[in-house]
């Protein structure tokens, strides 16, 4: 985990284009969790990139929260409410084209056109 914010977004974004619903999918997000939550020189947007997750892989989100032990302060960042655009906005994505770069890696050509 590198200490700088834009960093750390851009690897978490990395990992999301990467993840491909396997098993050792999980690991790799909760490695990337617990490496954010030792970060001390900024506060990781951890809320953020959790609603992010919920978003655009429900089922990895809910298999790796059900892997978090009950009352620590993992499980509860897990389950805070944080609406998807919000969640975006402040990762400092704001525009469909930005969306698409984040989470496919690409933009494709609808993007384009509008």
């Amino acid at each position: 985990m590198r200490p700088d914010r834009q960093a750390l977004i851009d690897e978490f974004f990395v990992m999301v284009r990467k993840l491909n619903r396997t098993g050792s999918d999980i690991m790799h997000v909760r490695e990337f969790f617990w490496g954010a939550s030792e970060i001390r020189a900024f506060v990781p947007p951890t809320v953020e990139f959790m609603t992010v997750l919920r978003t655009y892989n429900a089922v990895l989100f809910h298999e790796f929260r059900k892997s978090l032990v009950p009352n620590t302060s993992m499980h509860i960042l897990a389950n805070v409410h944080m609406e998807a655009g919000e969640a975006l906005i402040s990762l400092g994505i704001t525009s469909l084209e930005e969306l698409q770069m984040a989470v496919k890696g690409k933009i494709t050509a609808l993007a384009q056109e509008g």
